[in-house]
C-alpha cells in the first residue's frame, strides 16, 4: 500500500477545461442551445425536461437542482422511488439516467482539451507537472515513497498525462491481480471504462489502443480560448467500439452518481473502493487537491472513517483549494490524531498548480531535489 495518498476533485481539473460541479450544468445547456452536441441531442433535452420536472421540488426543499452531482443523485433517487410525475416505469427512468451519463460525456469531452505543440499532444496543464512529481516521490526522493491516486473525476486527464509520460497505472478492477503500477482510483467510473457482455466485468479501455485507432478531434474550446492549438480525447462516445475477451461492451462508460446510494454499482466497484479504503489505511501523507467534500457526499465521509481506522502514523493531511470553507469541512471531518497534522492551503496556494510546489515542502531531502524537479518540470512542459 501507498505512503503517500493524493485525493483530486473537479478543481484538479478545471484549468484543463472541464466544468466545475456547480456550472458543469450551465456549460451544458450552453453547448446543446449553441449546437455543439447534436449527436445527442434527446440526451440533453431528457435531461433538462427532468430538470424541469424537478423544479418543484426545489420551491420546497433544498435540492441544488444547478448542480450536477445533486440532479443525478435526484435521478437515482427518483429510480429507487419507481414514480415521479411523469417519470411513471422503469424504462422512462433508466432513460432519464442514461440521458444524464451522456450529456456528463459530451460535456467533460467538449471542454476538455488537449495542448499541442506541432504533432506533440500534451497532457493539459498542470498534469504533467503532477505527472513529474509523483515520478519524483517514486524515483528520485530519499527515501522513495510509495504514491497512490484517489480521484472523484470521471475525465481522462491523469490518464492521459501518465500515458503520455509512460507511467503505467492499475485501475484496481481486479481486487485479485497484483498492483502493476500507481493506483488510479476512479471512485465514480471512468469515460474509458465499460461493462464487458461477455465477462460481465468492468474493462477499461487502453490509451494506446483508442489512439490506435481514432485520429484527434479538434475541441470546441468552450472554457479555453487561449489555446491557439489544441485537440480532444472522445474515448466515451466511442466506447461502444471497443471489444473486451472476445464481445463488444455496453455503449455507455461506466459513470456512478456521487451519493451514497451506490448499492446498484456495488459489486463491479467495491474493489476500486476497497482499495481506496486500503490505501487511505497506510497514508502517512494524504493531499486533497481540488476535492470540496460536498455536505451530500457520505459516501466519502464514510470510505474516510473506516479506510483510516488504523494504527499508521499519519504526517501531513494537506487540504487544497481556493474556497477557505472547504478547511472547515474537513476539520469536521477529521479526528484529533489527524487535526494535529492538519492544514488548509486557500489564500496564496489553494490551485493545483500550486499545490504541486508547496506538497515538496513536506519532503525535505538531504539530497536537495529543487534542481532535479526543475528540471524535470522543464522536461515535461517541453513534451
Amino acid at each position: 500500500m501507498s505512503e503517500v495518498v493524493f485525493i483530486l476533485g473537479a478543481g484538479a481539473s478545471h484549468k484543463a477545461g472541464v466544468p466545475l460541479m456547480s456550472n458543469f450544468l450551465d456549460v451544458a445547456h450552453d453547448l446543446w442551445k449553441m449546437g455543439y452536441v447534436s449527436d445527442a441531442e434527446r440526451s440533453f433535452e431528457a435531461v433538462f425536461n427532468g430538470i424541469s420536472a424537478l423544479k418543484g421540488v426545489h420551491s420546497n426543499s433544498q435540492l441544488d437542482i444547478h448542480n450536477v452531482e445533486s440532479v443525478f443523485a435526484a435521478f437515482e433517487m427518483i429510480k429507487t422511488l419507481g414514480n415521479f410525475e411523469r417519470y411513471d416505469t422503469p424504462e422512462k427512468i433508466d432513460g432519464l439516467i442514461s440521458a444524464m451519463k451522456t450529456v456528463i460525456v459530451k460535456t467533460i469531452e467538449e471542454t476538455f482539451a488537449l495542448p499541442a505543440s506541432g504533432p506533440d499532444v500534451q497532457a493539459p496543464p498542470p498534469y504533467d507537472s503532477f505527472t513529474a512529481i509523483v515520478r519524483f516521490l517514486r524515483e528520485d526522493a530519499t527515501p522513495p515513497r510509495s504514491v497512490s491516486v484517489i480521484t472523484f473525476n470521471y475525465d481522462m486527464a491523469l490518464d492521459y498525462a501518465f500515458y503520455r509520460n509512460q507511467v503505467k497505472v492499475d485501475y484496481a478492477l481486479d481486487d485479485e491481480g497484483p498492483v502493476s503500477g500507481i493506483p488510479l482510483l476512479k471512485l465514480h467510473g471512468s469515460l474509458n471504462w465499460a461493462h464487458c457482455s461477455g465477462c460481465k466485468c468492468i474493462a477499461p479501455w487502453p490509451l494506446e489502443s483508442y489512439l490506435s485507432q481514432h485520429q484527434w478531434d479538434t475541441p470546441l474550446l468552450y472554457a479555453l480560448e487561449d489555446m491557439v492549438q489544441s485537440f480532444k480525447l472522445s474515448i466515451g462516445s466511442n466506447i461502444g467500439e471497443f471489444e473486451h475477451c472476445g464481445f463488444r461492451v455496453r455503449g455507455e462508460p461506466v459513470i456512478v452518481p456521487p451519493t451514497w446510494n451506490k448499492s446498484d454499482y456495488h459489486r463491479d466497484l467495491s474493489p476500486v473502493w476497497s482499495r481506496a479504503a486500503k490505501e487511505l489505511h497506510d497514508a502517512e501523507y494524504i493531499f486533497v487537491i481540488g476535492y470540496s467534500l460536498p455536505p451530500s457526499d457520505a459516501f466519502f465521509r464514510y470510505l474516510y472513517a473506516l479506510g483510516t481506522a488504523g494504527e499508521g502514523v499519519l504526517k501531513r493531511f494537506w487540504v487544497f483549494d481556493p474556497d477557505p470553507e472547504v478547511g472547515r469541512r474537513f476539520c469536521e471531518l477529521l479526528g484529533p490524531g489527524a487535526l494535529q497534522r492538519f492544514r488548509s492551503f486557500h489564500k496564496t496556494s489553494g490551485t493545483f498548480e500550486e499545490a504541486i510546489d508547496t506538497v515538496l515542502e513536506a519532503f525535505p531531502t538531504p539530497r536537495q531535489p529543487g534542481n532535479f524537479l526543475i528540471e524535470r518540470l522543464s522536461q515535461s512542459s517541453d513534451g
